[in-house]
């Protein structure tokens, strides 16, 4: 299936990173239901990007950012950290 290629699935997970990364730095800037819905999806990134299997140095250098982010902002905001 082609949404499983490792580019579609980083693809993917750093488009629902930016949104989720949106919502947990700025939650003053969503309503309560729309900030729980986008938040609630974190588990799922955390599977996708556990899923995401680089084949080029690019795709991996793109995967490490993204779990380095991941784990700023989780500190940053006090969440317990999920090993990436």
């Amino acid at each position: 299936m082609a949404t499983d290629e490792p580019q579609a699935l980083l693809s993917r997970a750093e488009r629902y990173w930016s949104v989720i990364r949106d919502a947990l730095l700025n939650p003053e800037e969503w309503d309560d239901q729309e900030w729980q819905s986008e938040v609630a999806e974190i588990i799922l990134l955390y599977d996708l990007v556990a899923r995401v299997r680089p084949s080029n140095p690019e795709e991996e250098a793109r995967l490490q950012a993204l779990r380095n982010d991941m784990e700023q902002v989780a500190a940053k905001v006090g969440l317990v950290p999920i090993d990436l």
